[in-house]
């Protein structure tokens, strides 16, 4: 996408249950009409589990210092992750939907439109959390150049019980495209978080210009 203006309507918000509240991830509305993010996506930021990757021998203490001794990252519910397990297959545009104690569930597509352009339905798929072998931060877009994480080798998982334990997507108003609105998944990279977007079941870095709301 070039230069196109956007208006950030709202950031975190979060959802207990595996639904969205529409059939694909690409609405349009009166721009005039008082904004309702529920409208677009099921999801408010409450308590829920958190899983915490940390370098093997290093002691969690809480995600500040989590982030700022670089020991380690913490994947939330809402937010995709490049992820590898352990059969071979790799997800780059997944959404984490649930995390227990032993195990992860993701979509398997980024939306229900991107699956359709693969030919697939679109489900949710769980996994053994020792299952989970390789998690990749992109480093450069244009190359393709990522940091691999071993996490079998390297890092311990740990799940811990957090208030605010989802990354809800954000809703944003493509005012270039006659005020359609998107749900815009953040992806962690090496950077922190972008934000992803589905065009015509294509999954987008967002560019251009953001602005809060």
């Amino acid at each position: 996408m070039k230069n196109d203006k956007l208006i950030l309507l709202l950031l975190l918000f979060s959802v207990r249950i595996f639904s969205q509240n529409t059939m694909n991830d690409t609405l349009r509305v009166n721009t005039g009409e008082p904004f309702d993010y529920k409208k677009y996506y099921d999801c408010d930021d409450g308590e829920g589990n958190v899983l915490i990757i940390i370098k093997k021998g290093k002691e969690f203490t809480d995600l500040n210092d989590l982030k700022k001794s670089e020991k380690g990252f913490a994947v939330k519910m809402e937010a995709i992750y490049s992820m590898e397990f352990s059969d071979g297959k790799r997800y780059e545009s997944s959404v984490v939907k649930n995390i227990t104690q032993d195990s992860i569930s993701i979509t398997n597509f980024f939306n229900e439109n991107a699956a359709k352009l693969a030919g697939k339905p679109f489900a949710l798929i769980n996994y053994p959390l020792s299952s989970l072998k390789y998690i990749r931060f992109i480093n450069d877009r244009m190359l393709s150049l990522y940091n691999k994480n071993n996490i079998q080798k390297n890092f311990d998982l740990i799940v811990k019980k957090m208030d605010h334990a989802r990354i809800c997507p954000a809703v944003l108003n493509f005012k270039d495209r006659n005020g359609e609105m998107k749900v815009c998944h953040f992806y962690l990279t090496s950077q922190g978080y972008d934000l992803l977007y589905e065009n015509n079941g294509r999954v987008y870095y967002l560019e251009g210009k953001v602005e809060w709301k």
